[in-house]
């Protein structure tokens, strides 16, 4: 079945299509909520809330096509506001990424566990405006102008952020990794 045709299903009133959206949408949810938040527990409640409040507010969406970029406004909205609500800070090392993966299902692409560890950390030291676009660049497969949409601010915006996250990401994968410059990487 299509997305719009099982979201206007929703909007209908139809409570096996939003159990259907839960499935598609859930597995990307906890992972970016768990990525923005850093702590199992905050992303749990962070899609919780996100899916109470998309099952409440779906009958206003007026383009069941832009679902996607709807639901990752609600899901990033709810983590800042979940996130400086708990303010914790939680150390990498408190942290337990493969079991959270394994629970999960959320797979970065990232096979080894200290390659995680140290991509985790370099996303916990950049800002939250460059953090989120870097999320939802890389993890969830967004476009520029998608991320646009979601931030509601112009794709240049975007690319600028992403540029900026991309070099300091690059500097500290490249301190953590190599020792010398002539053994650095290239990720630009």
């Amino acid at each position: 079945m299509e997305d719009k045709e099982l979201i206007e299903r929703c909007q209908r009133g139809d409570l096996d299509s939003f159990s259907e959206i839960y499935s598609l949408y859930s597995k990307n949810a906890l992972g970016t909520a768990y990525l923005i938040a850093g702590h199992k527990g905050i992303a749990d409640d962070i899609v919780q809330e996100t899916f109470i409040q998309c099952f409440l507010c779906i009958k206003k969406l007026k383009a069941p096509e832009a679902f996607d970029v709807w639901f990752y406004k609600i899901l990033l909205r709810t983590g800042r506001r979940m996130v400086k609500k708990h303010n914790k800070v939680i150390s990498v090392a408190d942290r337990n990424i493969e079991d959270f993966s394994a629970e999960s299902g959320f797979d970065c692409g990232i096979h080894r566990s200290e390659t995680r560890m140290a991509v985790r950390s370099a996303l916990d030291k950049l800002s939250l405006p460059l953090k989120t676009v870097a999320i939802l660049y890389y993890y969830n497969d967004m476009t520029v102008e998608e991320i646009a949409k979601v931030l509601g601010c112009l794709s240049g915006t975007v690319k600028s952020r992403l540029h900026n996250a991309r070099k300091k990401l690059y500097c500290e994968l490249n301190s953590v990794f190599y020792d010398n410059q002539e053994d650095r990487f290239n990720i630009l």
